[in-house]
């Protein structure tokens, strides 16, 4: 038996080029339970988008539709996401279900919630609801939708739960307007309605709020948030800000800290930790540290009401956040999370949650393919899952035109098979 290696899947590229005459299998395996969504041509429609998303090089509709065997006008999809009577909410509910039913059967009782958001870039200002955004990540203002979302994760898995659109308060005006905190109480609420297991909350320091500190001790869970450095501290019995908490450490204050990462890796910083009282949030426990060696470039400051939990387990946990941000990357860069072409908002949000679900079938799905027992390595990433997902569309490929040479040799009877209906193209035999 030949084995797959990850390095040879790696090498057949990230997408498909070839016909695809046949689903992955676990995506055909999965579409029982989406039936009650869906009626028959919605269904087509909806494995087809899924599959053109984990499976082709480029993520736009015009290109998906083509690469199918006998497939209908692009027409069709677009129909499909913006005028189609289909429930998105139903569609949500299902993917939820799913990760339940993994918590389930990998006995997952309690996880970290994490909070975090990010800009999907678009071009062009005809593009329903699209703005104008500071991206950290570039230093400018970008155009694009910005989403605020949800991401559950355990010590088996990490998973993307739910979104929201974030509108400026000029666009939908005072009354309907609702800030990013306000979204965020929004996804952590709606974490806890759909009974999601977790017992904390992890963010960066621009959802460490009196407001959402305040909902989080009402509805009894801990949180762990990055903060600024100007935040208010009692520290020898003194009011003053975080940074100048550093000034009053020595060296010798810190401890060399090894953190496991998520992905596996490790990450060795220098850090101090302290209960304190801050200002307007009551008493908590503080982390200040250092990459390289106390004092060598600017602090990261780091807040929880877990006041009992050690300085590793702080910064351990906070690791735990990593996952959102590889989880946006992956979106973008393998599912085609900002690739939609599409101008109306509910074709848009639509796109969003197909994405968010082929990344749910990769993560708990991708395992039941047909080819994992040829591949020698343990494939973990989502582009890794997704060029899976494409060697066996390949092969799908292959067996099918194996089947019609022995039907007829001639080359040209599978070729013409194969583009007929390539509207494009506009071939003429």
């Amino acid at each position: 038996m030949q084995i797959l290696t990850y390095d040879r899947i790696k090498s057949l590229g990230g997408g498909v080029m070839y016909p695809i005459v046949k689903y992955p299998s676990f995506i055909e395996s999965n579409l029982l339970r989406f039936e009650h969504i869906f009626n028959k041509c919605q269904k087509r429609h909806f494995a087809e988008y899924l599959t053109g998303l984990l499976v082709s090089k480029k993520k736009n509709i015009s290109s998906m539709n083509s690469q199918f065997i006998n497939h209908t006008n692009q027409s069709s999809k677009n129909h499909f996401l913006t005028d189609a009577n289909w429930d998105n909410k139903q569609l949500t509910n299902e993917r939820i279900a799913i990760v339940k039913e993994q918590c389930g059967k990998q006995h997952i009782k309690d996880g970290f919630l994490v909070i975090d958001d990010s800009i999907t870039h678009r071009t062009g200002k005809h593009i329903e609801s699209i703005d104008w955004f500071w991206d950290h990540s570039k230093n400018a203002y970008t155009l694009g939708h910005q989403l605020v979302t949800s991401q559950y994760v355990t010590p088996k898995f990490h998973i993307p739960l739910h979104f929201r659109q974030y509108h400026k308060e000029d666009e939908v005006g005072k009354e309907q307007f609702k800030s990013k905190l306000d979204l965020a109480i929004e996804l952590i609420q709606e974490a806890l309605d759909c009974g999601i297991n977790f017992s904390c909350v992890l963010g960066d320091s621009w959802y460490f709020c009196q407001r959402i500190i305040n909902y989080l001790e009402q509805i009894g869970k801990y949180w762990l948030f990055a903060s600024k450095s100007n935040r208010k501290v009692i520290f020898n019995n003194r009011l003053m800000q975080l940074k100048d908490v550093v000034k009053e450490l020595k060296k010798e204050n810190f401890k060399l800290i090894t953190v496991q990462q998520p992905s596996g890796k490790t990450l060795t910083v220098y850090a101090y930790s302290k209960t304190v009282r801050m200002h307007n949030v009551g008493r908590v426990k503080i982390v200040i540290s250092f990459l390289d060696k106390p004092f060598s470039g600017n602090p990261f400051f780091l807040a929880t009401n877990r006041k009992e939990w050690t300085l590793d387990t702080i910064l351990s946990n906070y690791a735990k956040r990593w996952p959102i941000e590889t989880f946006y990357r992956d979106a973008k860069q393998n599912l085609g999370l900002e690739s939609c072409e599409m101008r109306r908002l509910k074709g848009i949000r639509r796109h969003w949650n197909l994405v968010f679900l082929a990344y749910t079938l990769l993560q708990f799905e991708a395992g039941s393919s047909s080819l994992t027992k040829w591949i020698k390595s343990n494939v973990v990433t989502i582009g890794g899952k997704c060029r899976i997902a494409s060697c066996e569309v390949v092969r799908s490929f292959l067996f099918w035109a194996y089947e019609y040479f022995e039907k007829n040799e001639d080359p040209e009877y599978l070729f013409k098979e194969i583009v007929k209906n390539d509207h494009q193209l506009k071939i003429v035999f």
